[in-house]
């Protein structure tokens, strides 16, 4: 004898529901349909009683969408990255979606990666660090309408949609707490390899400054990347010159075990020498030797937001690009920073 097939109305006459309130209830879709907790409870009962299976693949075809998007990130092993990765991820399942992971350098020349999944329609929408993705750019994506967002600071006169933290108002956080200390002489190293007085970052940190009645010394800017190696030959070019700092802020986090041992190696005191503080908030910040104060900022959430603003394109619905800024930043005084030496 064959088993009959458990369909969504023996779940519906099991629950005492339409079919419509399971559906919604086993699609987590609160939009459309309104049911209070003690329906949706009783939805999930009746299926585990039931035993019934979504069909993904018949409902993936009636949608014309496959339930996966993609996130393509550079260095998917870097921690601070991971924090929106995570709120993607708890975003999307909540959903029902599956999300799939590439590191863009890790995309072989050539190999149109990102033309193939958006020819074979293998992914509903893109989640991107940036618009070059490998040797492909974002725009193999607009030119085949297919719906992404990218995770970066939106840009003013800049069309497609974009999510992420509030970079200028985290280093411009950094920057007040070292001037209420009294430095004047603050140096920023690390962080993206834009032209040095590029992007919202330096923006932060130079807008701070001049609020204050300062000039800013573009001798005390070293836009050198997150290379730990790297960073530390510029804040050694930093505080072995004519004039050095008596205060740093290093972008970002990941960069700071670099930056530390400079300081180390040249003999200075933190904070009796030197006042320190990291950009971006780790676990491990704590345990770093000396243990760097940092500015927590809301990746997580901005992981959430950007998925969302996806899905709203996926949905064909319009999505505004944001700048995520609650919670807003924060920041982990972990002693490193004091008032300059007299």
């Amino acid at each position: 004898m064959v088993e009959r097939h458990v369909t969504l109305k023996d779940v519906a006459k099991r629950a005492g529901v339409s079919t419509a309130v399971v559906s919604a209830a086993i699609s987590g879709n609160a939009t459309t349909i309104r049911m209070s907790e003690a329906t949706r409870l009783r939805v999930e009962r009746a299926v585990a009683e039931t035993g019934y299976r979504v069909n993904h693949a018949a409902k993936s075809l009636r949608m014309s969408r496959s339930g996966i998007i993609a996130a393509v990130v550079p260095k998917i092993a870097n921690p601070v990255f991971e924090y929106a990765i995570r709120g993607i991820q708890a975003a999307a399942e909540e959903a029902g979606d599956v999300l799939m992971l590439t590191d863009a350098l890790w995309i072989k020349h050539g190999s149109h990666l990102m033309q193939r999944m958006v020819g074979t329609r293998m992914v509903d929408g893109f989640l991107v660090r940036s618009p070059q993705l490998g040797s492909e750019t974002i725009e193999e994506l607009t030119s085949r309408t297919i719906p992404y967002v990218i995770l970066q600071t939106p840009a003013e006169d800049d069309q497609r949609t974009s999510v992420w933290v509030d970079d200028h108002a985290g280093i411009a956080l950094a920057t007040e707490h070292l001037l209420r200390l009294g430095h004047r002489r603050i140096a920023l190293i690390g962080g993206p390899d834009q032209a040095s007085y590029g992007g919202p970052r330096v923006a932060g940190y130079l807008d701070t400054l001049r609020s204050a009645g300062l000039r800013p010394d573009p001798r005390l800017v070293h836009r050198s990347g997150f290379d730990p190696h790297v960073v530390a030959q510029s804040a050694m070019a930093v505080l072995t010159g004519p004039e050095p700092p008596t205060a740093m802020i290093i972008d970002n986090v990941i960069a700071a075990p670099g930056a530390l041992a400079a300081i180390v190696d040249l003999g200075l005191r933190v904070p009796e020498d030197l006042s320190v503080v990291a950009y971006q908030d780790l676990p491990i910040a704590g345990v770093l030797r000396p243990a760097p104060t940092t500015i927590r900022m809301p990746v997580y959430e901005a992981g959430v937001r950007g998925y969302r603003a996806l899905r709203q394109l996926i949905d064909g619905k319009r999505a505004r690009s944001a700048l995520v800024k609650s919670p807003r930043p924060k920041l982990i005084d972990r002693g490193s920073t004091a008032p300059p030496a007299s």
